[in-house]
């Protein structure tokens, strides 16, 4: 019984690394075909991220009357994902 679990399991992976070697191709030629369409989707993305987070924010009252407060969040927030970054390798 095992051995079939390991065929199986065997086939399976085979089956991802052949999917795996028939996609990669592909995504790459679309990313070099259409360079600047990825790039305004990636940059309406990211704008899209940071205004709805100032949206949210704006939303706050009490964070909209201090924006210290919210400077130095932001700032703590970079220090402790630093530091998990550098301590992480």
């Amino acid at each position: 019984m095992y051995r079939n679990i390991g065929r199986v399991s065997k086939g399976v992976e085979d089956t991802v690394d052949a999917m795996d070697q028939a996609i990669i191709p592909v995504r790459r030629s679309i990313f070099k075909r259409f360079p600047v369409t990825f790039t305004l989707l990636v940059t309406f993305g990211v704008s899209a991220t940071f205004f709805g987070i100032e949206r949210i924010i704006m939303d706050i009252s009490w964070l909209n009357d201090r924006p210290v407060v919210i400077l130095i969040l932001g700032l703590m927030i970079l220090i402790l994902t630093g530091s998990l970054y550098k301590k992480l390798g």
